[in-house]
Formats: C-alpha cells, sequence, structure tokens
C-alpha cells in the first residue's frame, strides 16, 4: 500500500528558510517571502528543477535565477496566448468556409461527414452539446435567431462556430470521413492534413496550459509532428531543436508551429519576430530547457515564409 502524502505545511518565514538549508542563496528574504506569497513555494521550485541536485541546488544557484526563468515563462505564455486568438478564429474559420461551400451551411449536423462513433468523437454527441451550447449563449444574435426561425432546424455553421473551442475543432477535423476535405482545409494553411491534426491537438493542450496560467518553461508534452516535408523536419532537427527531443514533446516544436500558422494567417505579423526578442538574452543553458538549439532564430525555416511543409 502506498503512503499517505502528510508533510506539514510552512509558512512562508519556514519556506524562505527551508529553500535556504537547500542551498538556495537568498540575500533579500523580505523580497523572497514576498514572491512566495504571490506565486507559492511548489510553483517556484518547478523553476528551480534545472538546478537541483539529489543534495539540494547547484551551489552559486539564487532566488533572483528562479524569477529570472518565471519572467521569461510568463512573458512565453503571453505570446503564445496573443497567437492563439489568430490561430483559433483562423482555424475554424478555414474549417468553416472550406465545408461551407461544398456541403451547405448545416453540414456540421449531417453524420455523413465523420467517421463512426469512437472514443474521441460522437457525432450525436457532439451536435447535441453545440446546438445546447448555441441555445444558451446571451449574444444578441441568438436572441435574434430564436425570435425569427424554426429552432427544430439547427443554425447555420457561422452561429454554431461561436460556441466552439479549439479542442472542439481539434477532435471535430480528425474526424472528418472525407480525405479531400481534410486535405484541402489544411492546404489552405500550408499544411497537410496529417500534421494540421497533430498540430491541432498539441496547441489545444498548450493554450490550455497557458489559459490556466501553468508553467511552459521546461515543460515536457505529449509527441506531436514536427513537419510532413521530410527536408523540412531533418533541418529543424539537425539546427532548431534539442537533439534529444526527437519525439517534439517540447515546446519548440509547439512554436514553430504557430509560427507556421501565423504566417499562414497573417504574413505580415511581426509574432515570430517578437517571439525572439522574448527569448534573447537567456543562456544557452535556459533556452535548451525550451527545446531549441543555440542560435536556432538565425534558421531559414524562422526566417522565410513558405518553406515549410
Amino acid at each position: 500500500m502506498k503512503p499517505v502524502y502528510a508533510k506539514t505545511p510552512l509558512t512562508i518565514p519556514q519556506q524562505v528558510e527551508h529553500l535556504q538549508q537547500r542551498g538556495l542563496h537568498i540575500p533579500d528574504t523580505a523580497r523572497a517571502q514576498l514572491v512566495l506569497r504571490r506565486v507559492g513555494l511548489y510553483r517556484l521550485k518547478g523553476f528551480l528543477l534545472p538546478y537541483k541536485t539529489p543534495a539540494g541546488y547547484v551551489p552559486g544557484t539564487s532566488f533572483a535565477d528562479a524569477e529570472r526563468l518565471m519572467k521569461l515563462d510568463g512573458a512565453l505564455r503571453l505570446h503564445v496566448l496573443g497567437a492563439m486568438q489568430t490561430v483559433e478564429v483562423g482555424v475554424r474559420q478555414a474549417i468553416v468556409q472550406w465545408m461551407l461551400e461544398r456541403h451547405g451551411l448545416r453540414w456540421y449536423a449531417d453524420p455523413v461527414h465523420f467517421h463512426e462513433p469512437n472514443g474521441y468523437f460522437d457525432h450525436t454527441e457532439f451536435l447535441s452539446k453545440v446546438t445546447e451550447e448555441f441555445s444558451r449563449m446571451p449574444e444578441l444574435f441568438v436572441g435574434h435567431y430564436r425570435e425569427r426561425y424554426d429552432l427544430d432546424v439547427p443554425p447555420p455553421i457561422w452561429m454554431i462556430a461561436e460556441t466552439m473551442s479549439l479542442g472542439g475543432w481539434s477532435r471535430l477535423f480528425a474526424a472528418l470521413r472525407s480525405q479531400e476535405d481534410r486535405d484541402g482545409i489544411a492546404g489552405l494553411l500550408g499544411v497537410r492534413a496529417s500534421t494540421f491534426t497533430s498540430w491541432l491537438h498539441a496547441l489545444t493542450v498548450m493554450r490550455n496550459v497557458c489559459a490556466h496560467q501553468s508553467r511552459l518553461y521546461d515543460r515536457v508534452f505529449a509527441t506531436m509532428g514536427v513537419a510532413d516535408n521530410k527536408r523540412v523536419r531533418r533541418r529543424l532537427l539537425e539546427q532548431s531543436f534539442d537533439p534529444r527531443d526527437t519525439e517534439a514533446r517540447r515546446l519548440a516544436p509547439r512554436l514553430y508551429a504557430l509560427h507556421r500558422l501565423m504566417q499562414a494567417l497573417d504574413p505580415e505579423c511581426a509574432w515570430t519576430a517578437d517571439l525572439m526578442g522574448v527569448v534573447h538574452g537567456y543562456s544557452a543553458a535556459e533556452v535548451v530547457r525550451l527545446g531549441f538549439r543555440p542560435d536556432w532564430d538565425a534558421q531559414p525555416e524562422w526566417t522565410t515564409v513558405g518553406t515549410g511543409s
């Protein structure tokens, strides 16, 4: 039988003392207490993992090192969420418009367009959920629709689209029966359908991490597709990504996916250049925890539009 976790909680001053006993240099204990009251010991220790040893912390490690990484983490989280505003809307618009032009304004309600139910997607459950969410929406356009139109008939897709999360679009895209439709939608965003499916799932997870203010820095995710062009994939693995990250489980491949989608949706945007600015100034040892090699930002995959899959 496993033991029950029963460590005694520490007061804020005791937390500072605990960190000092583990070898962390804390010259300003008052500031350390202020930070711990704001973020908590458990969260702060996550940023100290790169410096942890069986005996404590690497000699010379300071409280300021953790603060520095928390600052990077916060900046990355905000930058990712900034891109997601464009990507979430752009992805759903690509799916909606492609399917709308070929299958009509209520294509989402027709099970013929989807695979048989499985553990990932069940069309009956999906349709029930989105129509119920639509009926509860407080927006004026929903009230207007309820007053004027037959509610026994599903509303047009562009209204339903406003109720769906990126995770919902990820599952819906993967469930589309027609390979032609999947290829066409993904092609609008410059990738192949298999890569797009993988990226949507990976970006949904990353977006949720950011939305819940969880730590991005030094995080390990599930595996994802890097790129469906073998030449580009090889260059990325050889020049941009940490060579140990063979399954693309670090943050860097997800930032590359955002870079590619942002370029497809808004070629004039400065998101990637601003990302380089966010990471600039951090050491190679710190940046590798994001999954990047040194000088990753000099590689053409990050600086030239149209070099992707």
